[in-house]
């Protein structure tokens, strides 16, 4: 009997040693990961993970706790479960041609109960939770417009508000239909505005090209000066976009504006939490300054565009994420091309030499 209770007893200290090994050994994290295809660049991906505002909901019942940590191509987040427990969720990216990878890798943390622990041989609570934190990650990056902000440069700058006469219009998205719509009102706006005594103060600007319903909307008219008239039977009056904006100078044709700067400016907010990438109809308020003939083929080749920073907006974030540059000046309007001078040569008018005189 007393070997079988020596036998008992070393048994018994043997599992309580493997016990505490395991205790003190074993993992403290319960934690499960994936990885996602992304088909947007990985810069702009990287942006939005590392600008995920406190709060942002991971999955169901797991929220960010604390601002994420960028080192390198990894962002790291404490979380808080709706348990009361806390972790981590890190995002790895790595580029892949025109598209990015992201390793999505949820974390709890086990504590000191030591069937938590052993938990985390199965993953714990994270188990079921890393297909949902995968799936709300790829939905949300792929909502971001597939255009890079890496070669975009912006100014802040500060607009002051003018009086504006405005025709609204609305057309598809074609450059065709957009040019269309800019010439008709070179083409009719002024004449309006004289019948109403008004005098054109300022460049042609299309403000607030929004989409709706799959075609842009806007107010295309001039600054004016004048008395307000009482009562329009055609156009309205009120004032130009005022604050804080961001400005780029664009020197392209209408074809080419929505890839060059709408896209990536978009990018660029979503990036920032600044604004919803799933839709372009944003709180955003968009304009567009034309420095030249904008009736001429493409449209035209020399504007200013502004994005108006939404009063009270906090736009830290985007400017961490990508800094301004310094205010660029609007190019020079090219002079017209000189139509030659077209000239009617006259003929030679052909004379019959007189006869020589002969010296005597």
């Amino acid at each position: 009997m007393a070997a079988v209770g020596r036998t008992l007893i070393i048994a018994i200290v043997v599992v309580l040693g493997l016990g505490a090994a395991l205790y003190f050994l074993g993992p403290k994290t319960a934690s499960r990961s994936q990885t996602l295809d992304i088909e947007r660049p990985a810069p702009v991906v990287l942006a939005r993970l590392a600008s995920t505002p406190v709060g942002a909901t991971v999955v169901e019942g797991v929220t960010i706790a604390e601002a994420p940590t960028t080192e390198g191509d990894t962002v790291t987040a404490p979380v808080a479960f709706a348990d009361g427990g806390t972790g981590h969720v890190t995002y790895r990216v790595t580029a892949d041609g025109e598209g990015s990878n992201v390793n999505v890798k949820l974390e709890q943390d086990l504590g000191s109960n030591p069937m938590n622990r052993f938990a985390a041989f199965t993953g714990g609570e994270v188990g079921p939770l890393i297909a949902g934190a995968a799936t709300a990650v790829e939905t949300d990056l792929n909502a971001l417009p597939n255009a890079s902000f890496s070669g975009l440069q912006y100014s802040i700058v500060d607009v002051t508000a003018r009086p504006f006469f405005y025709v609204e219009n609305c057309s598809d998205t074609s450059p065709e239909s957009v040019t269309s719509i800019i010439s008709q009102a070179v083409a009719a706006i002024p004449a309006v505005m004289r019948t109403s005594h008004l005098t054109v103060n300022g460049e042609l600007m299309a403000v607030e090209p929004r989409v709706v319903s799959n075609q842009y909307c806007y107010q295309v008219g001039y600054p004016y000066s004048g008395r307000q008239p009482r009562a329009l039977l055609i156009g309205k009056t009120g004032e130009t976009p005022s604050g804080q904006a961001l400005r780029v100078v664009y020197t392209g044709t209408e074809a080419d504006v929505i890839h060059q700067v709408y896209d990536p400016l978009d990018a660029l907010l979503g990036a920032a939490h600044l604004d919803d990438p799933a839709t372009r109809d944003d709180d955003w308020v968009t304009y567009e300054v034309y420095h030249d003939d904008a009736t001429q083929d493409g449209g035209s080749r020399n504007r200013e565009i502004y994005y108006v920073i939404p009063q009270g907006t906090d736009i830290s974030a985007l400017t961490r994420v990508f800094p301004p540059s310094e205010a660029a000046p609007v190019p020079a309007n090219e002079p017209a091309a000189e139509t030659p001078a077209t000239t009617t040569e006259t003929p030679a008018t052909t004379t019959t030499p007189e006869p020589a005189t002969a010296t005597p």
